[in-house]
């Protein structure tokens, strides 16, 4: 199973990035004029519009759809995982955030944490 959640992490890597940074691209290519302010003047409306697109979708994409009723990303979906809580039951939105946020941190310092905040989470096959 280890094999299959690196692989699915690498397609939601990639879909991660695409959707977050696609609207930048598209917007530096269609408004090159509005993307680029000059030295010492403050940023543009649509500068501002694309940061906060970009800082959404990092930090909702997996919450989002873990705690969906796909219970599972894209990249999770596609190799037949799902994120669960131990009873079977979907995670709240709130419960997934914790995942999210507490995931990398719980490998070393925080695994009690993390499992007081999402819920026990695990993921499984489907």
């Amino acid at each position: 199973m280890r094999f299959r959640r690196i692989l699915a992490g690498l397609v939601d890597l990639i879909l991660l990035v695409f959707m977050a940074l696609a609207p930048t691209f598209a917007a530096d290519a269609w408004f090159p004029e509005y993307m680029d302010s000059p030295a010492g003047q403050p940023p543009t409306p649509l500068m501002g519009a694309t940061l906060l697109w970009l800082m959404i979708t990092l930090l909702f994409y997996f919450p989002a759809f873990e705690s969906s009723m796909l219970q599972a990303t894209p990249g999770k979906l596609l190799f037949g995982l799902k994120v669960a809580l131990p009873n079977g039951d979907r995670l709240s939105f709130v419960q997934a955030f914790y995942r999210m946020v507490f995931g990398p941190l719980a490998i070393w310092y925080l695994p009690s944490y993390r499992r007081r905040f999402s819920g026990d989470s695990i993921v499984t096959y489907r």
